[in-house]
C-alpha cells in the first residue's frame, strides 16, 4: 500500500476505509481510518451492513477523491460518493490475473474518472483504461 500511495498522505488530508485484517491494523495504526465489515457471500447481512456504514462515512467525511484498488468494501463507498457528492474516482486494477476481470473492476469501471491497469493484457478487457505498467 505504501508504495502505491507515495506521498499522497503527506500532501493531502487522507483517511483510509478498508476491512480489518492483521496487516491493515498494523499499517493503519497511526493513520486516520475506518474499518468496514468485510463482505462475505455466506453472510448476506454483511452487504446491507457494509452499505449503511459506507453511506454514513461518505456523509461524514465527504471525500473529494477516492483512490481504490477495489475489494468488495469499495463498492458502496464509490457508489454513494459518486452519486451523492460527485466524488472523483481513481481505480487501479492491480489484480494478478491478467486473463479476466474480477467483479469489482467490471462494476466500478462505469463510475471511475480514471481507470488504470497494471497489465497491458487488461486493455483488451478495459479498452478505455490507462496502462501504467509495473514498477
Amino acid at each position: 500500500m505504501q508504495l502505491a500511495i507515495g506521498t499522497i498522505q503527506e500532501d493531502y488530508h487522507c483517511y483510509w476505509l478498508t476491512h480489518r485484517t492483521t496487516s491493515t491494523q498494523a499499517f493503519l495504526k497511526d493513520k486516520e481510518h475506518v474499518f468496514l465489515k468485510n463482505l462475505q457471500i455466506k453472510k448476506p447481512w454483511s452487504i446491507p451492513q457494509n452499505a449503511m456504514l459506507a453511506l454514513f462515512w461518505v456523509l461524514v467525511k465527504r471525500p473529494r477523491v477516492i483512490i481504490t484498488t477495489g475489494a468488495g468494501v469499495t463498492i458502496p463507498t464509490v457508489y454513494f460518493s459518486k452519486k451523492l457528492l460527485g466524488t472523483k474516482i481513481i481505480f487501479a486494477n492491480s489484480a494478478a490475473d491478467v486473463t479476466h476481470a474480477s467483479k469489482t473492476p467490471v462494476w466500478i469501471e462505469k463510475y471511475a474518472d480514471l481507470f488504470i491497469v497494471q497489465w497491458e493484457e487488461m486493455l483488451e478487457i478495459f479498452p478505455q483504461a490507462v496502462y501504467c505498467g509495473t514498477l
